[in-house]
């Protein structure tokens, strides 16, 4: 290198001349030059005043000649040197900048980058702008250390309109050129090209760049955006020299910018996979909430055979839990848990089963009996399940529990078989009866009434036989009309008690009417039928001497009839089914009773229809109790609620009715019970004012009706009368906190000193 390039002196003039810059590094340089004196190099380096930043070095030995004075020193320029491991330092930096940035924002990484360039170029423009969707270039991180710098680049990028990336000549366009375009002097001509107005113009002049270089970043064949790296001022001219740190930092950027899209795109396949499976989520739940509302039993297998999906009553019927078990074929299914609870050839099914899914094609439909968990007749059909082109998605198996059409079926034959017998029960003597009478009109003897008679009772037998059959059909096409006026329940079961007196010899049939009115709204006839028939169950089903008590009486807002056999009783499994259609219990003790099975499903009917209700209590071998509620009539509870209402419990009939009828005749609204159930249950409805119960009762005594009172707190604070024939009773009514105490026989004045003192606030009406 020229000694007037490298130090900025002739070779004349190079002797001792120091700048004031570098004086002593000068003399310094050359002591040590001559110390050597041609021994071994000699290397140094000095700043140079006339090229601030240059670094002059001289490290080859000095030439001499053979005497030993020094020809020549040599020397070569160390700020090439020195300026590329800057750049590679700052490349370095970039690196490990970007290095700890992993994000879905492609504009941040390039933001870190400008900083850091400038942070160490010091007085230059470093900016980044990316092709946007539309195909302008827009510029997204821009910086300069200088904060004046700063705020005339807002200036200018509010004026600037936005450019395409293919706009302009394209030698002056860096992607149409494909390389980067250096500018070491940028010219007030430039400027104008680079800018669509004036002011523009100005606001680009003001910020004063000098130098430029401008690089395109692709992503393949694609223009991604481009990196401007500019000068102000006197500070560095960009050459040809720097493209290589240009390119290095536009392809790390573009590399910045890849990976937070790619990890943008992640994201959002994340996403859309979230929201798929949201949606899946969402519909199996729509399907599961379809199937377990469904009745049947359904099974959803996919094209494996696996089992994907199984309803709660599916799970119900054969009693395993299915959903346990997904993911299984339908074959170890079978095997494992429902072979255990079918009935037919486990293995001739199993065959079949297979074959059926193993048929793409195949729709199949067959019926299966249950074993467990309790006996069940289902039919199966499986379909072939497919999606929107045809494709084979899987099968779905649907059970359906057929039990109860069978039983109906079953009743229905059974009925009809009955109806027959029972129709023909009354022809066979109807007939004979009509023959007799024949042969003696025909013979011209006088015709007996007695034979007239019993025909007659033959005909209404067979009337009420075709009345039943026509009421189940009405009740089933919902053609009974039902009257509406005020029924008296007591004059009811006096007229319908009157007419079963008359009609039967062997049976004693005692009426328990209630001591005041009980009104209630409903159609006569219809509630006569009612009573009828539970009359008419009672004397076939109890022995002959048998009594049958018939009561009447008011539960709080109801009206209550009830009808007490001790006869054969019913069992309790069957209890439940009393009032289905055709239904007749199957214990042996009643095979020889006739009946179609179909009154007490009217007589349910009636009553329901009443916005009434049926209780059933039975036992085996000891009776059965029905009894029927009713709503009494609006104007009656009216009336009745302004008094003040007195529970009454004891289990002596006679001691019941007495001490009703006195309490009633004091103007007390009174509820009888003659056992602790029934009057839990009226404790319960009717929200009594005052409760006397006796101590001595069978099965549950009066103390732990008591007990039960206060444990449901159905009567926590209402007083509390109890009476007993012991002699202790007034300890006894202590010990269960009562209120009084009254020992049989007790005076009526007693009675009414005790409830006059626990109802001041209510008295009677």
């Amino acid at each position: 290198m020229p000694s007037s390039t490298m130090f900025g002196s002739r070779p004349s003039t190079l002797r001792m001349r120091a700048y004031s810059s570098c004086e002593r590094p000068c003399a310094a340089t050359i002591r040590g030059v001559i110390a050597t004196m041609g021994r071994a190099p000699y290397q140094t380096a000095s700043p140079s005043a006339r090229r601030p930043g240059l670094r002059k070095g001289c490290k080859k030995p000095p030439m001499a000649f053979p005497s030993g004075s020094m020809t020549h020193v040599g020397g070569e320029d160390q700020s090439r040197l020195a300026e590329a491991e800057r750049r590679q330092r700052i490349l370095s930096d970039v690196s490990r900048v970007l290095l700890d940035y992993v994000g879905p924002d492609e504009i941040e990484p390039l933001r870190r980058i400008v900083h850091q360039v400038t942070e160490a170029m010091a007085n230059d423009w470093c900016a980044f702008a990316l092709v946007q969707p539309d195909g302008t270039l827009k510029n997204v991180a821009t910086y300069h250390p200088d904060p004046r710098q700063r705020e005339l680049e807002k200036k200018l990028d509010a004026l600037v309109i936005p450019r395409r990336w293919d706009a302009g000549p394209a030698e002056l366009n860096p992607f149409l050129k494909g390389r980067p375009i250096v500018t070491e002097e940028i010219t007030d001509e430039m400027l104008r090209a680079a800018v669509s107005s004036q002011e523009a113009f100005h606001a680009l002049k003001e910020i004063g760049l000098t130098s430029a270089i401008v690089v395109p970043m692709f992503d393949g064949s694609e223009p991604l955006g481009r990196l401007l790296l500019a000068s102000i001022g006197k500070g560095r001219r960009y050459s040809k020299d720097d493209l290589d740190f240009a390119y290095s930092l536009a392809g790390r950027a573009a590399l910045a910018v890849r990976n937070a899209r790619l990890v943008a795109e992640l994201a959002r396949q994340r996403d859309i996979q979230s929201q798929e499976r949201s949606e899946a989520d969402r519909r199996f739940a729509e399907l599961r909430a379809v199937f377990d509302s469904d009745p049947n039993g359904i099974a959803l297998f996919d094209a494996r055979g696996l089992l994907r999906m199984a309803s709660l009553h599916l799970e119900e019927i054969f009693g395993i839990p299915l959903r346990a078990m997904y993911g299984q074929r339908f074959d170890e299914i079978y095997r494992q848990k429902l072979a255990q609870v079918v009935s037919q050839d486990r293995e001739a099914m199993l065959e079949r089963v297979r074959g059926i899914f193993a048929n793409r094609e195949a729709r199949a439909h067959d019926e299966i009996e249950l074993e467990r968990p309790r006996h069940r007749w289902l039919t199966r059909s499986s379909v072939p399940v497919r999606g929107a082109s045809g494709e084979y998605l899987g099968r779905l198996v649907v059970y359906v529990d057929v039990t109860e059409h069978r039983e109906l079926d079953q009743q229905r034959s059974d009925f009809l078989t009955v109806a027959a017998h029972e129709l023909r029960t009354p022809l066979t003597p109807l007939s004979m009866y009509l023959q007799g009478i024949e042969r003696r009109l025909k013979r011209g003897q006088s015709v007996g009434g007695d034979l007239v008679s019993k025909a007659r009772r033959q005909v209404e037998r067979l009337g009420t036989l075709v009345e039943d059959l026509l009421d189940v059909s009405r009740l089933e096409s919902r053609r009974m009309q039902l009257s509406s006026a005020e029924v008296e329940m007591n004059e009811l079961a006096d007229d319908v008690v009157a007419d079963f007196r008359a009609q039967t010899r062997n049976h004693d049939i005692l009426l328990r009417r209630a001591a005041t009115r009980i009104v209630v709204e409903g159609d006569r006839e219809r509630l006569e039928q009612v009573l009828v028939n539970l009359i008419s169950n009672a004397i076939k089903y109890t022995p002959q001497g048998g009594r049958i008590t018939v009561s009447v009486e008011r539960t709080g807002a109801e009206a209550r009839v009830c009808v007490q056999d001790p006869g054969i009783g019913i069992p309790d499994e069957e209890q439940p089914r009393l009032f289905q259609r055709f239904f007749r219990a199957a214990n042996a003790t009643t095979r020889n009773y006739s009946g179609l099975g179909i009154g007490l499903f009217v007589a349910h009917e009636i009553v329901h229809r009443h916005g009434g209700w049926f209780e059933v209590r039975s036992e085996l071998a000891k009776g059965s109790t029905f009894a029927f509620y009713l709503p009494l009539s609006q104007r009656l509870r009216s009336v009745d609620d302004l008094r003040a209402r007195v529970l009454l419990v004891d289990d002596d009939p006679e001691i019941l009715e007495a001490t009703g009828q006195v309490l009633r005749e004091w103007g007390y609204t009174v509820d009888e019970a003659c056992d602790a159930q029934t009057a839990l249950t009226l404790a319960r409805t009717s929200k009594p004012d005052l409760m006397i119960i006796d101590l001595m009762m069978p099965v549950i005594d009066g103390w732990t009706l008591i007990r039960r009172l206060r444990e449901e707190d159905v009567a926590a604070d209402v007083p509390l009368v109890v009476f007993s024939a012991d002699r202790d009773v007034p300890d006894k009514a202590r010990n269960v906190d009562a209120d009084a105490a009254l020992r049989k026989p007790f005076e009526l004045e007693e009675l009414q000193e005790v409830v006059e003192r626990l109802l001041p606030s209510k008295p009677a009406a």
